[in-house]
């Protein structure tokens, strides 16, 4: 038995099965590479479902801030704080709307966060809570509740007051806004309903309507930030701000981290005892979470990601492939519209050692690391323009 069959199935054995068969055991990576236990190489398109976004493997200046943590303080309590969590909170107020940071581990958790401080500004009364058709926010119960269709199924009842209005469509948002309503929760590019970008005047005009209804706009940013799009929070494409912000995936340079951010006006409505995360933006998590972000500062990763995922959309278009009916996105945040189901694509591009993502059934995800070499992303779109050429 290969190394690979003994560890995949040792997974089936001590693992619970919720991701279904695990396909391949990986042992090394770096950069925009990756190796299984066979030791086959693969480019690596897909990020870990977002999770190494920013620098990609192993990155150097992360690993090295990961190891002077780690010889430092792994651990305090919320109680107390540390220099990481307070360098990687004043960067992220920066580049975006001020405010104020909460520290988590995942999306699902930043978006719970956010539920209830969208809960407690609204006041009594106000618990309604719309997001989108298509839309992804988590698998918790609450960020559940706002994500509908297949992942809902078997955990109903959901939490009471989530309405879902069309994506893009304002009077559908209109509608679906009553007295009852605390808050609109919309991701400024939807990544698992299938990359898909909305209108500036649609992220405008919520913006407008939120205010003029009196309710709070949420943007869940899990997929988009930091950088990957060409600007440091997709947000920032639209002209408007959000009153609260989640992000995660790569946020922490490849570290479990998620935060919330609440602006100014609603920066201290989580007071004491409201809510917590015992491990949320310990120092380790937070020195690695910190070190990506001074890596998109001091590479200007944000610019990069906007010049080379125009590129890669532009070949792709240039390819006129058949079986392609629409390429999308914004920055390295690339979607591939097909014309039949897109799994067989996924799977043919593993086998041929490039990894990327899937979103609904008909699209393919395309999520580099923000530092690729041109040289592999180059090779990675080629592989793939091959295999689509050949459905």
């Amino acid at each position: 038995m290969s190394k690979q069959a003994e560890m995949l199935a040792a997974t089936e054995k001590f693992l619970v099965g919720n991701y279904g068969p695990r396909m391949r055991a990986m042992v090394r990576g770096q950069g925009a590479r990756i190796w299984d236990a066979d030791g086959k190489e693969y480019l690596d398109f897909f990020a870990g479902f977002g999770g190494g976004g920013v620098a990609g493997h192993c990155h150097p200046k992360i690993v090295q801030a990961i190891q002077a943590q780690a010889e430092t303080l792994l651990c305090h309590g919320n109680f107390f704080t540390s220099q990481p969590q307070i360098d990687m909170a004043e960067r992220i107020t920066a580049h975006g709307f001020g405010g104020k940071v909460f520290y988590c581990h995942s999306g699902a958790e930043a978006n719970e966060a956010a539920l209830k401080l969208v809960r407690l500004a609204a006041g009594e009364g106000r618990y309604k809570i719309v997001s989108f058709n298509h839309c992804f926010h988590g698998r918790t119960m609450g960020s559940l509740s706002l994500t509908p269709g297949k992942y809902q199924q078997g955990f109903e009842p959901m939490l009471p007051g989530n309405v879902k209005a069309d994506y893009g469509d304002l009077d559908s948002v209109a509608a679906a806004i009553d007295d009852e309503t605390a808050g609109v929760f919309v991701e400024p590019i939807q990544g698992e309903g299938g990359v898909n970008i909305p209108t500036v005047e649609f992220m405008q005009g919520l913006r407008k309507l939120c205010d003029e209804r009196g309710v709070l706009l949420v943007c869940d940013e899990v997929w988009t930030a930091p950088a990957r799009t060409g600007k440091w929070f997709a947000y920032q494409h639209y002209g408007m701000a959000p009153d609260v912000m989640t992000c995660a995936k790569a946020i922490g340079g490849g570290a479990p981290l998620a935060v919330m951010v609440a602006a100014p006006k609603y920066a201290d409505v989580l007071g004491p005892g409201k809510h917590g995360c015992t491990m949320g933006g310990n120092p380790l998590c937070a020195a690695a979470g910190n070190a990506a972000l001074k890596l998109i500062e001091d590479e200007k990763l944000d610019q990069r990601a906007a010049v080379l995922g125009e590129r890669v959309m532009q070949t792709l278009r240039d390819a006129k492939i058949p079986c392609v009916k629409e390429v999308r996105g914004r920055g390295l945040f690339i979607g591939i519209e097909l014309d039949r189901e897109s799994k067989p694509l996924f799977l043919a591009a593993m086998d041929r050692g490039l990894l990327i993502c899937l979103a609904q059934t008909h699209v393919l995800r395309l999520a580099p690391p923000l530092t690729i070499e041109e040289k592999l992303l180059d090779r990675g779109v080629g592989i793939l323009i091959d295999l689509l050429k050949a459905q």
